[in-house]
């Protein structure tokens, strides 16, 4: 384990610093950064927007925390859970205004 994968990290609702995407709509907001280049982070898309065609080498969690969006095939809602496996390709549409909490063991490939 390197020394990143030891370190407690701790983040208050003052310390959440949204940034923007090349997608319009879509901002992030990293939590937690692990060795492998994934990690945590909050993911807020506004109704409409769309993020491109992706995979996940690594696999992805996501949990909706509010509102609803499209993920492939799959519509979630708040509170729903969705682990895309290792490979697992999709894109992502908000049906409304809606933040996702993601967690990666390996960063993402966008695939458009």
């Amino acid at each position: 384990m390197g020394i990143l994968s030891r370190v407690i990290v701790h983040k208050t609702s003052d310390d959440r610093r949204w940034r923007a995407t090349p997608y319009p709509g879509v901002e992030v907001c990293g939590l937690r950064r692990n060795d492998s280049g994934g990690g945590a982070l909050l993911v807020k898309i506004a109704g409409g927007a769309r993020f491109p065609e992706h995979d996940h080498p690594g696999g992805e969690e996501v949990y909706v925390v509010s509102g609803r969006a499209r993920v492939g095939d799959a519509l979630l809602e708040a509170g729903d859970y969705l682990w895309t496996p290792p490979g697992g390709t999709h894109d992502l549409r908000a049906e409304e205004d809606t933040v996702l909490f993601v967690t990666s063991l390996v960063g993402i490939r966008v695939l458009e």
